[in-house]
């Protein structure tokens, strides 16, 4: 298997990830903190590194609505330098990024991308103390990768990419891959509401020392209020994705009518910068969130002002589309809980 990473560390992906987790591992099999790893967290500043695309004032303003579980400080991409953060005192979060390449027993290749935005501390005592061993020709080289090992995960969350920087991503350079993350708009859920309604999910399950998999589908006793509340759906998801040209569609109402043909409820569909003022400006409605990692997808209904998931659907196989027994099973999911 060939991996080519993204951004400065490698993170090496055999299995999927998911929306929003966290916990010690997001792949594989659920698993618990080991015992004092969140107090570590928790007595961190967390130093975010976030894309270009909106600017510190605007950042500055998610965090103050959506995270108290540690002091926090932004970093700008080009003032950012691992190392000088590779202490006891910091957290990172930060846009991150890889592709696989995988050679196929019939002799092809499949290229997967993950885009995300990750939370970790490091041990920095393990790191140097490994560093300082190596020739400087040989710490250029597996710095990176011994980094990546004495670090510990915290919490990711799925960023989905548009079809354009899906093709660069694929047959471009690290270097341009790396900077058209960090200063194109090049993702449909990176938007300060949305962005804002993630770090709330994660800065509760923090404080609340919880683990998350999203594996995993449910739904909270909260959804009946769609029985009077509309539903309101990002313009983003009326966009097709074609997997065989690799190309998204121009936005399509119809696109929603269709897979919404089953649904007895109100539903909306909202320009995706005005759901994204909605949040920024504490109204409590509730959204469709969907994000399409490769052939992997993963539906949820979100209350805006707490950010709260109240429904999930963890949802593979062969297409890349959302379709109408998807929206189905949210339906029923809505008639469950007004039974109870």
């Amino acid at each position: 298997m060939k991996i080519k990473s993204l951004l400065i560390l490698l993170f090496v992906c055999y299995q999927s990830f998911s929306q929003v987790s966290v916990g010690p591992k997001h792949i594989g099999r659920s698993s618990k903190f080991k015992k004092g790893t969140l107090d570590k967290f928790k007595n961190t500043e967390t130093v975010f590194v976030l894309s270009d695309i909106y600017d510190k004032n605007t950042y500055e303003k998610i965090l103050k609505d959506s995270w108290n579980v540690t002091p926090y400080k932004l970093v700008n991409k080009k003032d950012f330098d691992i190392e000088d953060y590779l202490s006891d005192k910091y957290s990172i979060a930060r846009l991150v990024g890889f592709k696989r390449i995988k050679q196929m027993k019939t002799g092809g290749t499949a290229t997967s991308l993950f885009t995300y935005i990750d939370f970790k501390i490091y041990d920095k005592e393990t790191i140097f103390k490994k560093l300082n061993k190596l020739s400087e020709k040989k710490r250029a080289k597996k710095k990176n990768n011994i980094i990546n090992r004495n670090s510990t995960n915290i919490a990711r969350f799925y960023i989905f990419p548009k079809d354009d920087f899906i093709s660069t991503a694929l047959s471009q350079d690290t270097e341009t891959i790396v900077t058209s993350m960090y200063t194109d708009d090049i993702f449909f859920n990176y938007k300060p509401g949305l962005l804002k309604n993630y770090f709330q999910k994660i800065n509760r399950l923090i404080k609340k020392e919880e683990e998350y998999w999203m594996y995993k589908d449910d739904y909270q006793l909260e959804l009946k209020k769609l029985n009077s509340n509309k539903l309101y759906i990002p313009s983003y998801m009326t966009i097709k994705y074609n997997g065989w040209t690799g190309q998204d569609s121009e936005e399509d109402d119809e696109n929603i009518k269709k897979i919404f043909k089953k649904y007895e409820f109100q539903y909306e569909i909202l320009q995706d910068n005005d759901l994204s003022d909605r949040i920024m400006n504490n109204e409590e409605i509730y959204y469709l969130r969907y994000v399409r990692m490769n052939a992997e997808r993963f539906l949820q209904v979100v209350n805006s002002k707490s950010g709260e998931i109240l429904y999930r659907n963890y949802i593979t196989g062969l297409s890349y589309k959302i379709k109408s027994k998807h929206i189905s099973d949210l339906n029923n999911k809505i008639k469950k809980a007004l039974k109870k």
